[in-house]
């Protein structure tokens, strides 16, 4: 309610409380009702204290709050936040659903795990495609420098899926951006305070959204476009080491600054870094779901770069999928970030990479790891390739779990949390 299930335009719950209250009044004993997304009301979003009295009060007194909702408790919206709270006050109480107990309770302490001294080796996977650079954002990158910071000699940091192909660029680049670093750094950091000072501006002149997000993608690009100048990198040096292998072109320039930030890192910390020695190839781009055309050729690309134009790298080559299933069953914690190939399953009939290393992780899992697969991308090819038995647990959030392996909790665990003090 209201109408969030028969495929129409989704109407706001706040806006039509009286046909909302009305079903939730209609209720008999054992009915279930599903209400329409609330982030359709930008009252949650902004964590409107009215609006979460009212969510709260169609549960009425001596309720109970249940959360599940594991991709959003990062986000210190309205249900995720307050309304426990209320909850709580008018008589109820607040808890974590069964599934998502088990996610906070080894997500939520591999910070601690990773400073046990007796612990064994921890691998961790930056993989899947995106190298998030938007001003704020908690990324993967972020994140994997955070862990760096806990990681020590005989861990491993593995970078596959198409991430691999900008820190293979960053690598190849790597004296040059560290000469440069001093004027790398200065110039993120001037165009970050002019991207957050004219949202600002932008937001005080009632611009709308899209206004403010477009002036912010043209400053991300801008800002790309220096850093590339002062490393020296044009677009046909990319295309030469990798081919047609997939960069985000409008912010190569910083995510080159963040790899070998992590590279840096994993250096200082004598933690190595585990990228291709090899790739598999092929001559046609995958769909938005990672399919290859019917006429898409695979082959094997036995080098670390120099991929042929025209070409691109879709999954880890031979040799080095053996070196990562290798290092995955002797880890004593192992999380999975990403996808470390496209989901295409003529790819995996021919490399069988996602098999291979499902089957180390679950050797792994069988000698006493923890093993977890984050981020519903790394959930969709886990349960494509019947890898579920491999993983302790396997989180379908991507930002909020990436939140809470940095951070050790989040603002929904906390709002449940007080509610129980």
């Amino acid at each position: 309610s209201p109408n969030c299930l028969d495929g129409s335009t989704p109407r706001s719950v706040y806006r039509n409380k009286e046909e909302v209250v009305k079903a939730v009044n209609g209720l008999k004993q054992g009915q279930v009702l599903l209400l329409e997304n609330v982030r359709y009301d930008p009252e949650a979003n902004s964590n409107d204290e009215r609006f979460a009295e009212f969510m709260a009060s169609l549960a009425g007194k001596g309720a109970i709050y249940v959360t599940e909702a594991e991709a959003h408790t990062h986000r210190p919206e309205a249900t995720v936040t307050s309304v426990p709270g209320i909850i709580r006050r008018n008589g109820g109480t607040a808890v974590f659903g069964i599934r998502y107990a088990e996610v906070i309770k080894y997500i939520g302490s591999i910070a601690r795990m990773l400073e046990k001294p007796e612990r064994g080796p921890f691998i961790f996977f930056l993989s899947g495609k995106k190298i998030e650079t938007q001003v704020g954002i908690t990324s993967k990158i972020s994140v994997t420098h955070s862990l760096l910071g806990k990681m020590r000699k005989g861990d491993i940091l593995v970078v596959q899926g198409a991430v691999t192909y900008t820190f293979l660029i960053a690598e190849e680049y790597l004296d040059v951006i560290e000469e440069k670093w001093g004027e790398l750094e200065k110039t993120v950091g001037l165009y970050n305070e002019r991207i957050t000072s004219e949202a600002g501006k932008l937001k005080k002149e009632h611009r709308d959204a899209q206004a403010i997000a477009d002036n912010e993608a043209r400053l991300q690009k801008e800002k790309s476009d220096k850093l590339k100048e002062i490393i020296g990198l044009t677009d046909n040096g990319i295309t030469y080491l990798i081919g047609n292998s997939f960069v985000e072109w409008k912010e190569i320039g910083e995510q080159l600054v963040f790899a070998a930030r992590v590279y840096l890192k994993a250096r200082e910390k004598d933690v190595a870094v585990l990228t291709n020695a090899d790739h598999i190839i092929t001559n046609k781009f995958p769909d938005k779901y990672g399919n290859l055309p019917a006429d898409a050729e695979l082959k094997e690309f036995e080098a670390v770069n120099g991929i042929p134009e025209g070409w691109l790298g879709v999954a880890p080559g031979i040799k080095t999928i053996r070196i990562i299933c290798k290092n995955a069953e002797s880890a004593s914690l192992l999380i999975l970030a990403g996808p470390i190939s496209i989901e295409d399953e003529r790819l995996e009939q021919f490399s069988r990479t996602n098999r291979k290393l499902f089957a180390s992780i679950a050797k792994a899992k069988s000698d006493g790891a923890v093993t977890i697969g984050a981020g519903g991308d790394t959930a969709a090819i886990i349960r494509r390739w019947k890898g579920e038995d491999a993983f302790t647990v396997i989180s379908n959030a991507g930002g909020a779990t990436l939140e809470l392996i940095e951070k050790g909790t989040l603002p929904g665990i906390e709002a449940v949390e007080k509610c129980n003090q």
